[in-house]
């Protein structure tokens, strides 16, 4: 019997270089990896890109209110309650920011540069009207 010879060659596994896809925020913008809290200017763009953001929500809340006094759509509504949390959201965030930048001795007073928004009207008196239904003493399931 022959002897079997060992020339079989090893052949070392092809790597491929992945790049991976930039991450977005949920209004499309690309998610920076550099470390912007070491940058007060950097930082204080994206505040005020933040507050222009918020602004705009909270004008388009408004408007939404409006609408929904007149005329009921639940389409409207479902924006109006997901905007609300998106309003909570930006707000924790702009003040998270704006303590950062104080950290780096740029203070930035939030009182006149973010809109008074107390919640929906619309929101309110739905919720209202469910806690004067709950009241009633109706059927509880």
């Amino acid at each position: 019997m022959p002897a079997m010879s060992n020339n079989a060659t090893t052949t070392t596994p092809r790597q491929y270089a992945v790049k991976t896809a930039p991450r977005l925020t949920a209004s499309g913008n690309v998610v920076s990896d550099t470390n912007d809290d070491d940058q007060p200017i950097l930082m204080e763009a994206k505040l005020v890109e933040m507050i222009s953001s918020l602004r705009q929500l909270i004008h388009s809340n408004q408007q939404l209110d409006e609408a929904l006094e007149d005329c009921y759509d639940e389409d409207l509504l479902q924006a109006l309650e997901e905007n609300e949390s998106v309003i909570l959201r930006k707000r924790n965030a702009i003040r998270v920011l704006a303590a950062k930048l104080s950290r780096h001795g740029v203070n930035i007073s939030l009182e006149d540069k973010i809109p008074r928004y107390d919640g929906s009207i619309v929101l309110k008196k739905m919720k209202e009207r469910g806690n004067d239904k709950n009241q009633s003493g109706g059927m509880y399931l």
